[in-house]
């Protein structure tokens, strides 16, 4: 059986690279490559650490807790990376749970990032080895941490995929996985303050205090403690690797159990209190389709908790990533994900697009459904971005800056949003409309179109906004005047593209509404 899945998972990932075009798959080789030459770059700079033995051990602490974190993060936080994670796919095989979990554990290692993430742990374990004789000690740990990150990820997950089966249980899991990733945010900025308040060696010395105890902090600890002679603590370190091994495999087994013996109840026809008129019948297209996106965000789990991630990205991450003066430029980067919100519009409602087609009669209306979708996304997006500018200059005393600031984050908002409009018409890809998973942005066979898209979406954002990064510039560098020049300048010239870019888009859904439609509405199999 483990076998199978492994068979089953290899032809996953290499049937998409046979069936794609010559330039595509050169292109994926190539980016595959990239990936794991940056990885092996990654373990060869770890394991130059191990020269700086005072703080190899708490560095590869600190790093294993974060790779177990990200694991667990991702799925919930970029609902699912691996169509395999959902445990409702494989409801109605004859499976016994034991070779389910054994064939999803071993599947869920086969991959390029779990290749990736094997290299970086070589590099950890030459880091963390004080002679190159218990160095096969610690690759076993670094064979059980892999096991560890397997099995609590896949355990998180399962768990819940039962809670997403529902309206209220998406709403629920929603802000679980919202709750954990502020709680990451937190504690990545308590140790960045400990460390920048009393040392770095003193901040690393502290946050390895605290890993010490947990299963990856001790993974870490047990070479050391086998070079020095110290058996018995090496032991008890190992009895709580293993513990959080034991538990996090418990728990996928009885998620697995749960999910796989319990039907869904679903919610989805459920009618929200109250009516909602979409205004009189005379009301521009515009205004529907705003109105209409506004209800879906409010409405839907799936729309709101990316709104909620922006919100973090703009208030919380720029302190994480500036210590000091300037992290209101670093706001930008959320300025830059607002504008995602618009992306793939046609591809949220998969066949239902048919019922936007038949009306859509001119290019006049087509192009007001496109500035619908972006309008229900600037307006709100632009509150939250002058407000996170404007704390974060109040905050680190840098009021000065804040004209400069709001041109490179305006600009790259509006500028963000039209690239994604544009690019909704270019490159639609398609999404599982089943609503009864959170595993899946994507359907599989769309999954490097939309990798595509979500990095032209952001690298094409900062082009249309580099006058305000200029403008930004010139203010550090020469005089605050500029930053009055950038405000005005930067938002404008990218209102100014992407009007273009919605004109274009808007002409390409309206010619090829059908083709768009025949993209879109693969997700309704999926």
């Amino acid at each position: 059986m483990v076998a199978l899945f492994v068979s089953l998972k290899w032809h996953l990932l290499t049937g998409r690279i046979r069936t794609a075009s010559p330039v595509k798959r050169a292109g994926t080789v190539a980016g595959l490559v990239l990936v794991v030459l940056l990885a092996a770059a990654a373990a060869f700079g770890l394991g130059m650490l191990r020269q700086f033995p005072t703080y190899a051990v708490t560095t590869g602490a600190l790093l294993l807790a974060s790779q177990l974190v990200a694991w667990m993060l991702t799925p919930l936080i970029a609902f699912g990376v691996d169509e395999t994670l959902d445990p409702h796919r494989f409801a109605l095989l004859p499976l016994r749970r034991g070779d389910l979990l054994r064939g999803l554990t071993v599947s869920a290692m086969i991959g390029w990032l779990p290749v990736a993430n094997l290299v970086v742990l070589v590099g950890v374990a030459v880091m963390i080895s004080p002679t190159w004789g218990v160095l096969p000690v610690a690759l076993i740990c670094m064979a059980l941490q892999l096991l560890m990150i397997v099995g609590l990820s896949r355990a998180a997950s399962t768990a819940l995929a039962d809670l997403m089966a529902t309206r209220r249980g998406r709403d629920l899991g929603m802000f679980v996985g919202f709750g954990v990733f502020l709680l990451y945010f937190a504690a990545s900025l308590g140790l960045g303050q400990v460390s920048s308040g009393s040392g770095l060696g003193v901040g690393v010395s502290t946050a390895g205090r605290i890993l010490a105890w947990t299963p990856p902090g001790a993974l870490a600890r047990i070479p050391t403690l086998v070079h020095d002679g110290d058996l018995g603590l090496a032991a008890v370190l190992l009895l709580v690797a293993l513990a959080g091994i034991v538990g996090g495999y418990l728990w996928w087994a009885s998620a697995l159990r749960r999910s796989m013996e319990s039907g869904p109840s679903t919610t989805e026809s459920s009618s929200p209190a109250g009516d909602h008129d979409f205004g009189p019948a005379g009301a521009g297209t515009v205004r529907v389709v705003a109105t209409r996106d506004r209800l879906l965000v409010w409405r839907d789990p799936m729309r709101r908790l990316p709104w909620l991630m922006v919100m973090v990205f703009i208030v919380l991450w720029p302190f994480l990533v500036v210590r000091g003066h300037g992290s209101l430029f670093a706001v930008a980067f959320g300025a830059l994900m607002t504008g995602t919100q618009v992306g793939n519009q046609f591809g949220v409602d998969g066949s239902g697009m048919w019922l936007h087609l038949v009306a859509i009669g001119d290019r006049t209306r087509a192009r007001g459904e496109m500035l619908g979708h972006l309008v229900v996304v600037l307006i709100p997006g632009s509150v939250l971005v002058i407000a996170g500018v404007v704390l974060h200059a109040v905050i680190r005393d840098d009021v000065a800056w804040v004209p400069a600031a709001l041109g490179v984050c305006l600009a790259g908002l509006i500028g963000s949003a039209g690239v994604a409009a544009y690019m909704s018409a270019a490159k639609p890809y398609a999404m599982p409309q089943t609503r009864t998973s959170m595993f899946a942005s994507a359907a599989p066979q769309h999954k490097g179109r939309s990798l595509a898209v979500a990095l032209s979406v952001l690298f094409g954002g900062l082009a249309l906004a580099l006058p305000g990064v200029v403008g930004a510039v010139l203010t550090v560098a020469v005089a605050p005047a500029w930053g009055w020049v950038g405000l005005v300048l930067g938002p404008a010239v990218a209102a100014a593209l992407a009007w273009n870019l919605v004109q274009r888009g808007s002409t390409r859904y309206f010619e090829q509404g059908p083709e768009i439609f025949a993209a879109v509405r693969i997700g309704d199999r999926s």
